[in-house]
């Protein structure tokens, strides 16, 4: 069923949230029917309903009894299926087409017996086969019911339970910057894809590559060429120095002829079209309170934490007399990094890709190479110290971590999408060739666990400490600037201040809210004339904001005001004053505008005064709510800024300068 057909379900549900009730029964009806809800996209279609409970739009009790009322009675007749045709249920169309999903359905059955139609109503795969087994397998419905009534009573509200969270915490985010919403929902879909797309291509690949292995061995060593590098590299009882750095030269031949193909040829503009878009993608979400956290991931770019966590590896391995390990590890992480610098220096070298500027002779990113190299050959060292049904684990463990890394490179500027890729491939290409070398010549283990505490543990510790040095600094030198323009104060005066935004942009769907004045006056003076009418300045609020978010009963002390950004930046001056009844605040927010008025360069600022409530979302999360203010208290805080020459324009904003 394709997405499309979901996603225009989800947006008719917010629209007709009566409806939504029927609609979830016959959903999770479906999704439990016998094999039918393997074709069904229940999950994503719950999960979304999910997250229009978290956003108020829906109720969860009533959700909650029409989704345990609709997978009952899915199982209920996928039971009966099973009870009334038993074996024969399998000779009929389409249940004949599945004949190993049943076949598996009967093995956990047996396996588990009663505690299968619990256990199986949370297994994907399995839900929709369970209760046809159990009728199949002659289970009485006096036993059947009572248990699958209850697993479905604890299935719903725990399936619904993360697009709650994702709804409440969506809306939470939304109310202090939309850039933050959008850059989580992108983090969490990019995650979730790197691990599907992971643990999808390692199983085809875990059971395939063995006898791809030994067809490409059998051809290379019939070719002239090939089988020079390929023979020592397969064969343990030969030398393989030689081969391993004529498979590094061949590396950089294969690299160097991909950024030829990529960046010379008539397609050329396509990769440079895709670099400028991720990086216009990345300005646009920069926001200020995802900076530290991208800055803080960025480290582990950095050499000291990628080599160090590699010495501590290595010197383990020597002292635990695993010098063939020993030896490949030293292979591979200093090769990779001289395969970098050797390819590097072959693209500078050629004139035609020199011309083309610092963003082609970044590809490949070393900062994204050696990292690559270093997770990537642990992974297959790890791997092959693991049973079969565990080996995907160091893989995906080192892809989400080279996931999180490039993400925060790429928002911060610091890579182009083409360099970030080329590095990220080459790393890769150079783990296979010694990983490949190394499974072939390895036959002593160690102990997988202790290699990961090792290494973790090292990787960790330097990242903690490379966050600690460098977070601050980088920060700084990273920090979204403000453009700048300038113009006389009289014209902005007198109609340029028109040129300026009228509201701060938020989500598509939450109401925009706009600039009640524009301001020509130092924020010092704000400030003053303010807090002598019962303005307070605002805490400044840290990243415990979130632990505190999460009490039961938030007060207006307990839960603290925090920044909300205007292109990227935050406040410049963020004020607070207590109104009736408990819960209710008015707020006066003030950023930079980005326009100085000649001949003083004085400071533009935009200003937004708000009504904040105090907010609780599924007793999980609390948050102050900004509504447009009471048009009296907006005329009482500019009756407070009597002192300064005010000019009311029929557009809304009131101007205001010393």
């Amino acid at each position: 069923m394709e997405a499309g057909w979901t996603q225009d379900l989800l947006n008719w549900l917010n629209a007709h949230p009566g409806w939504g009730f029927a609609t979830v029964l016959l959903v999770a009806f479906f999704e439990s029917l016998v094999l039918i809800g393997i074709l069904l996209p229940g999950m994503f279609i719950l999960f979304g309903v999910g997250a229009l409970i978290g956003l108020g739009v829906l109720e969860l009790v009533p959700v909650w009894i029409a989704a345990t009322a609709g997978a009952f009675l899915g199982d209920t007749l996928s039971y009966a299926l099973g009870y009334r045709f038993k074996t024969h249920l399998v000779d009929i169309w389409p249940f004949s087409r599945y004949p190993a999903m049943i076949d598996r359905g009967k093995a956990f059955f047996h396996r588990h017996g009663v505690k299968s139609v619990v256990a199986g109503r949370f297994i994907g795969p399995l839900r929709p086969v369970i209760p046809a087994v159990g009728g199949m397998l002659g289970m009485k419905p006096a036993r059947f019911l009572p248990v699958d009534l209850t697993a479905c009573v604890i299935w719903a509200p725990a399936f619904l339970l993360p697009g709650m969270l994702f709804g409440a915490s969506l809306e939470v985010a939304a109310q202090y910057t939309g850039r933050l919403s959008v850059m989580l929902i992108i983090l969490v879909a990019v995650l979730w894809l790197i691990w599907w797309l992971i643990r999808a291509i390692y199983e085809p690949l875990a059971s395939r590559s063995a006898r791809w292995v030994r067809r490409f061995i059998r051809w290379s060593r019939r070719h002239p060429v090939l089988g020079r590098i390929t023979g020592p590299i397969i064969d343990p009882a030969r030398p393989e120095a030689l081969a391993v750095t004529m498979m590094g030269l061949l590396l950089v031949v294969m690299f160097w002829g991909l950024v030829m193909l990529l960046f010379l040829s008539p397609f050329s503009a396509q990769p440079q079209a895709a670099d400028q878009a991720v990086r216009d993608l990345a300005l646009a979400l920069r926001n200020h309170l995802a900076d530290p956290v991208m800055v803080a991931l960025s480290q582990l770019s950095r050499w000291p934490v990628t080599l160090f966590s590699a010495l501590a590896l290595l010197l383990w391995l020597i002292g635990a007399g695993r010098h063939k390990a020993a030896l490949h590890w030293l292979i591979a992480i200093g090769g990779g990094s001289l395969l970098h610098v050797l390819l590097s220096w072959s693209l500078r070298a050629t004139p035609e890709v020199t011309e083309l500027g610092d963003r082609v002779l970044s590809a490949p990113s070393a900062a994204m190479s050696l990292p690559t190299v270093v997770l990537m050959f642990f992974a297959v060292m790890e791997a092959g110290e693991l049973r079969r049904r565990h080996r995907q684990w160091p893989y995906l463990a080192a892809g989400l971590l080279l996931t999180l890394l490039t993400l925060a490179r790429l928002y911060l500027g610091l890579e182009w999408l083409s360099g970030a890729l080329m590095g990220i491939l080459s790393g890769l290409a150079w783990a296979a060739a010694v990983g490949f070398a190394y499974r072939q010549r390895a036959r002593r283990h160690f102990s997988g666990a202790a290699a990961s505490l090792i290494f973790y543990g090292a990787l960790a510790l330097l990242f903690a400490w490379q966050v600690g040095e460098h977070t601050d600094e980088d920060l700084a030198a990273l920090q979204s600037t403000t453009v700048t323009r300038s113009i006389a104060a009289e014209d902005w005066w007198n109609g340029a201040w028109r040129s300026l935004p009228a509201e701060r942009t938020r989500l598509s769907g939450i109401e925009a809210r706009v600039f009640d004045a524009q301001f020509a006056v130092r924020p010092e003076r704000l400030a003053g004339l303010l807090e002598a009418d019962g303005w307070a300045p605002v805490p400044e609020s840290d990243w415990r904001w979130f632990l505190q978010a999460l009490n039961p009963e938030p007060t207006e002390r307990s839960l603290p005001l925090i920044g909300r950004a205007y292109e990227g930046r935050p406040e410049v001056l963020l004020l607070q004053k207590n109104i009736a009844p408990e819960g209710h605040l008015m707020t006066f927010r003030l950023w930079d505008s980005g326009m100085r008025l000649a001949p003083d360069e004085q400071v533009v600022y935009l200003g937004q005064v708000a009504e904040e409530t105090l907010v609780q979302r599924l007793g999980l999360f609390s948050y102050w709510r900004a509504t447009r203010p009471d048009p009296a208290r907006l005329q009482g805080m500019l009756q407070a800024l009597e002192p300064l020459e005010q000019q009311a324009t029929q557009e809304g904003p009131v101007l205001i300068r010393e």
